[in-house]
């Protein structure tokens, strides 16, 4: 990478890194292009070689921070796939789950700006760098495809597990309510089992 690239980075990465301080301090709503260009020591009119405005570096900043996330827990997972740990789909999307759970659990702020914008749109598309690019959805077509088991409608199944658990995390994680985290993980992780088979496409055997 030459200098001028790098400096294309580095001035990229503070107005990330400034954008996101200020929509986990304020909201998106309260905060201004002006104060992300502040926060990041630039002028305003570098922020628009950049970004189109503060909704397109939000939207920047939950892939980022997602992926880093997700990455993290496949990493994981695919540590204890060699060791045998975990070899069922059911016990790898739980693994996932288990792992990204602690991670938001670790960080409360990062919980509040994902949990509050993280659509599925977002989500489906959110890329893992180390992984040659691929997205998310890749990642769990991976696990399906291993499985050797057949499901319907797969992106539905996939995004009714995430947004179960994005929506039923939030308020345990920060307010402890109605449940402690523990007690929410199992009888959330039983749903999610529950909703796996719900999906699979049983095999018809003829009749006897």
């Amino acid at each position: 990478m030459g200098k001028i690239e790098e400096n294309k980075k580095e001035k990229k990465q503070a107005l990330l890194h400034a954008a996101f301080e200020l929509f986990t301090e304020k909201g998106i709503d309260n905060t201004s292009v002006s104060e992300i260009a502040k926060g990041a020591k630039l002028g305003k009119g570098t922020f628009y070689l950049y970004f189109k405005d503060k909704f397109e570096i939000q939207n920047c900043l939950i892939a980022h921070q997602a992926n880093m996330i997700f990455e993290k827990a496949n990493h994981k997972l695919n540590d204890k796939v060699l060791e045998k740990a975990v070899e069922s789909l059911e016990d790898c999307v739980i693994y996932l789950a288990d792992n990204i759970i602690d991670q938001l659990n670790e960080n409360p702020s990062l919980l509040r700006f994902i949990s509050k914008n993280l659509s599925w749109g977002v989500f489906s598309s959110i890329r893992i760098f180390d992984l040659d690019n691929r997205n998310c959805m890749d990642v769990f077509e991976s696990l399906l495809e291993a499985s050797k088991k057949k499901y319907r409608q797969e992106e539905l199944m996939i995004y009714m597990i995430v947004e179960l658990i994005n929506a039923t995390c939030y308020n345990v994680i920060l307010y402890k309510s109605p449940v402690d985290l523990q007690t929410l993980k199992t009888e959330l992780f039983i749903t999610v089992r529950n909703i796996l088979h719900q999906f699979e496409c049983v095999p018809a055997f003829p009749e006897k």
